[in-house]
């Protein structure tokens, strides 16, 4: 059964890279930038309101304070206050010194504090107590009260994150400009998130899904793959159970797009069928890119092309395929490629070699490699001669809007679409195909030795030397495996 999670874990595998690359290139670029930017150094004098008079009383004086606190906060960043310690700094504006000072009156209390910040801390010291002591004399001078100043000490340490910090800040804001990513391409991604989509989009189900490869299994035979192997005989056992209910002989693999594995689908199920004992045809169908002959070696008296070409007399010569390894699979290549596929396809004599493939009793099967549906005509105009067809859906490559494309065309052709073939799948665990057979060979190998009904014939060790892998392996099963007994008994 397929695992919810499964989607995700290969969502966090295919994006893995991008959430990387967003946390290391904007935690790098904020911690280089915090090393290239100037250190600020904040510089805090205060002032301490005095509203009171000698016939006021403490609380008079107290609540008459609090009352002021926010006036004289406002004051305080006025021109009238501000101008003069402008003056003795040629060069400086009014409205750069606005910029740097700041005022947080304190509450509850009549303290007002004066904050400026500068790259120079001594500049940061000299104007902090410069604005206060410009405004005690205003204060002085224009209102009732009175204030005095606590000057400011030269800051020893800048404000702000250290760069190590700010990298942090920096590595979580790219993990989540990442994950917005992410979500956007996943969001508009028209690929498969699953096989249960194919239900919906194709009215079939998988009949099979074939993992993503590697290009060392794939120089390799199906049956070293246990995922590939165990899919093709999966697929062969879903044709034999669809044939018995409603019997079929010519079958074709074909794909929405080019490129998507049905030649290799193709041909595995041959070799599969004949393997089980089926009388099978493999015929490379596709005039234009013979997708076979990397699997078959082709013949020139034993082609498709070749057949169409000849006399009516010689077809049932010519479709008595090239012989293989195999002794009941045969296989028909391309052969020369015509200069007009298409029309030869809907010529009068493939309808009655097609016709004459459907009555014969040789074999239990034939089946067609074909162009992919939706770039050429060629696999449509097949399509109307098959009783079934196979659909190999890339998972990822193939895209929804393709897939129905494909259905449609399938449609148009009146063929049997008995379901689709997934390959290259991402998705799918094929776990259990491991953990199955691991669990067959362990059981194997701890056969208990003391539960041998005959002596084992020793093998004398120049022998071993002498003897092959494959001659082992035959003196193995020769001499010992006949005198293993069950332990289960």
């Amino acid at each position: 059964m397929h695992n919810p999670l499964n989607r995700y874990a290969l969502i966090a595998k295919r994006w893995a890279w991008l959430l990387i690359l967003g946390v290391v290139i904007c935690g790098s670029a904020t911690y280089i930038a915090s090393k290239f930017i100037p250190p600020t150094y904040q510089a805090s004098s205060t002032l301490i309101l005095n509203e009171c008079t000698v016939q006021s009383s403490v609380y008079d004086c107290t609540t008459a304070g609090l009352e002021a606190l926010s006036t004289y906060s406002q004051l305080i960043t006025s021109p009238a206050v501000l101008n003069p310690v402008v003056q003795q700094h040629p060069g400086m504006t009014l409205q750069q010194l606005s910029g740097m000072v700041s005022i947080k009156p304190q509450s509850n209390t009549l303290l007002i504090e004066i904050d400026v910040k500068n790259t120079d801390p001594q500049l940061a010291a000299q104007l902090a107590n410069q604005v206060a002591q410009s405004f005690a004399q205003f204060s002085n001078a224009q209102l009732p009260g009175n204030v005095q100043v606590i000057t400011a000490p030269v800051p020893t340490d800048p404000t702000g994150l250290k760069a190590t910090y700010a990298a942090g800040l920096g590595a979580l804001v790219g993990l989540g400009l990442a994950l917005a990513l992410i979500l956007i391409f996943e969001w508009i991604d028209d690929h498969l998130g699953g096989p249960e989509e194919l239900q919906d989009l194709l009215g079939v189900d998988a009949l099979t899904i074939i993992p993503q490869l590697t290009s060392k299994q794939l120089r390799l035979k199906a049956s070293r793959t246990p995922e590939f192997a165990e899919g093709c005989r999966i697929l062969c056992t879903g044709l034999n159970a669809a044939q018995s209910i409603k019997p079929f002989k010519l079958i074709m693999i074909t794909s929405a797009l080019a490129d998507e594995g049905k030649s290799l689908i193709a041909a595995n199920l041959a070799t599969f069928m004949a393997q089980s004992g089926k009388r099978v045809l493999l015929v490379d169908a596709d005039l234009h890119n013979c997708g076979l002959d990397k699997y078959f070696p082709p013949d020139e008296h034993h082609s498709l092309s070749h057949a169409f070409l000849a006399a009516w007399t010689q077809i049932n010569s010519d479709f008595e395929g090239q012989p293989t390894e195999i002794p009941t699979l045969q296989v028909l290549s391309a052969g020369i490629a015509p200069a007009n596929p298409a029309e030869l396809l809907q010529s009068p004599v493939a309808e009655r070699i097609f016709q004459n493939l459907k009555n014969s009793s040789g074999y239990d099967y034939i089946i067609f490699d074909t162009p992919p549906l939706l770039p050429i005509a060629d696999a449509q105009i097949l399509g109307s001669y098959m009783q079934a067809t196979l659909l190999v859906v890339d998972a990822s490559k193939t895209s929804r809007k393709a897939l129905v494309r494909a259905r449609q065309a399938l449609k148009r052709t009146h063929t049997t679409l008995l379901g689709a073939i997934i390959n290259k799948s991402p998705w799918s665990d094929f776990g259990d195909v491991h953990q199955y057979l691991n669990e067959v060979y362990r059981q194997k190998s701890n056969i208990d030795i003391n539960h041998f009904q005959a002596p084992i014939t020793p093998i004398p060790a120049p022998v071993l030397q002498r003897l092959s892998e494959k001659e082992i392996e035959d003196t193995v099963k020769t001499l010992i495996l006949p005198n293993v007994r069950d332990t289960s008994e």
